[in-house]
C-alpha cells in the first residue's frame, strides 16, 4: 500500500521521490494508528458486554 502511495504521489502528482516517500510514510503511520485506535475502542466496547 505504501509503495503504491509513493508511486502515485511521484507519477500522478509530479512530486520528487523524497516527497513521495514522506507521503508513503504518512499513509503507513496513519493506517497503523487507525488500526490501533480501532482495537482500543473495540476492547473498551467489549468489556461492557459481559
Amino acid at each position: 500500500m505504501a509503495g503504491l502511495a509513493a508511486v502515485f504521489w511521484h507519477w500522478v502528482r509530479g512530486k520528487p521521490w523524497d516527497d513521495s516517500l514522506s507521503f508513503a510514510l504518512t499513509v503507513t503511520l496513519s493506517s497503523i494508528g487507525g488500526q490501533l485506535i480501532a482495537r482500543h475502542i473495540m476492547r473498551k466496547v467489549g468489556r461492557g458486554d459481559g
